[in-house]
């Protein structure tokens, strides 16, 4: 019975979902819009997305050169970002599996304005989880 208080729920998912978009935009500053774009439909259209942000390093080398240190930065942030997330949210419980918690994340980010960049990056890191 007191399990089932702290069941997850949509509102739990739809929080932890705008929890990770936040935390990416914010610790995205330094990533361009081109490349960030580039991650983006290259997501949508289920392209290579190694691929996509080499041709936009290509253009503007300089640029590409900030953008793969930002990436880097990005990766460095989300580590923290994810202690504090799972801290936040220990005391929600699931039955479900990890893939089925992956696949809701990913839904509930899918349908939120403004985290198309933070979906492309769940999906990417889901794909080469192998999820």
């Amino acid at each position: 019975m007191l399990t089932a208080c702290n069941m997850a729920s949509d509102a739990d998912y739809d929080a932890m979902a705008q929890d990770m978009c936040d935390c990416v935009n914010k610790s995205s500053k330094g990533i361009s819009d081109e490349m960030k774009d580039a991650i983006v439909k290259s997501e949508k259209e289920g392209t290579n997305m190694e691929m996509a942000m080499q041709e936009v390093m290509m253009k503007d080398l300089e640029k590409g050169m900030a953008d793969a240190q930002a990436m880097i930065d990005l990766g460095k942030e989300m580590e923290g970002c994810s202690k504090e997330l799972e801290k936040k949210y220990d005391k929600v419980y699931t039955a479900e599996s990890e893939d089925q918690v992956i696949e809701k994340i990913l839904k509930t980010l899918k349908a939120k304005q403004g985290c198309e960049f933070t979906y492309a990056l769940m999906k990417m890191g889901a794909k080469e989880m192998g999820k």
